[in-house]
């Protein structure tokens, strides 16, 4: 890939944008943008050609076209795609639609659907991956199918699910990532609660989040059986987790991410 389409350069877009440059130096971006501000970002940040109103320009330039619009705006951007569509290469990540969705419009083989979160601007995303079942010829489609995980991988690591498992990676994932950030103010607020200033709380409090998540990777090891390592009899930590499971954290959590999915589902009209 040489050069990659962006439509909608918001916060996705520009975190694919970011995710992409730090993996692949010398990327050419495209990008249509109606907010002029966030297409001047796309120009100075990014080096972009704007295509904005010429997407027929855009798909003759990119290997690859990101649609990264807000979901309300997918259909009129899909029209306008359409009569330029035919063999191109595209990746959506636009919450709520299908892959049927965008076959309706699109009038090639080649797509995919993404679901990340905003740890894509990093390279850190765990970014949900699906393919229409039927593809087009075996070997093109395979190398399509590279290059999408590629593409995916960029923003941090690609799963590959079937469809009906996107709602669970969103839920998971795409809004997990709120769930870490509340939990991360929770624990620095227990800091301030019990001494710290907040700014100082939350450096340990994501120095905790990086090294537990360090230790998972390290050992190999499950997360319940390294709670069990940490906890003492009658310690500090059996107390404090006992206090998390009073307060029915294992249930609140478990419940956002069936919560999350469940809505997900609703929007994909499943």
């Amino acid at each position: 890939m040489k050069n990659i389409g962006i439509i909608g350069f918001g916060n996705m877009g520009e975190a694919f944008a970011s995710g992409l440059r730090g993996r692949f130096g010398g990327l050419g971006f495209g990008v249509v943008e109606k907010a002029v501000p966030r297409m001047e970002a796309a120009k100075k940040g990014y080096g972009a050609r704007d295509f904005t109103g010429d997407f027929r320009g855009l798909l003759d330039f990119a290997d690859v076209t990101i649609i990264a619009v807000k979901p309300q705006d997918a259909e009129a951007v899909l029209r306008e795609l359409a009569p330029y569509s035919g063999g191109r290469k595209f990746a959506a990540i636009v919450a709520g639609k299908t892959l049927a969705f965008y076959q309706g419009y699109l009038q090639t083989p080649y797509l995919a659907r993404f679901m990340p979160n905003l740890a894509a601007m990093y390279g850190k995303a765990a970014v949900g991956v699906c393919f229409p079942e039927a593809g087009g010829e075996a070997r093109e489609f395979g190398a399509f199918r590279g290059e999408a995980l590629e593409l995916a991988g960029a923003a941090g690591w690609a799963l590959e699910v079937p469809e009906k498992l996107m709602p669970v990676v969103t839920g998971l994932s795409g809004s997990g990532i709120a769930y870490v950030f509340a939990f991360i103010h929770a624990l620095a607020l227990g800091g301030v609660k019990t001494g710290l200033a907040y700014d100082r709380a939350c450096a340990v409090a994501l120095q905790v989040i990086e090294g537990a998540a360090a230790v998972v990777r390290g050992t190999g090891d499950s997360p319940a059986n390294l709670i069990a390592k940490v906890c003492s009899p009658a310690g500090t930590t059996i107390a404090g987790i006992a206090a998390l499971e009073e307060a029915a954290f294992s249930a609140a959590v478990m419940r956002a991410v069936e919560e999350a999915a469940l809505r997900a589902e609703e929007l994909e009209g499943v």
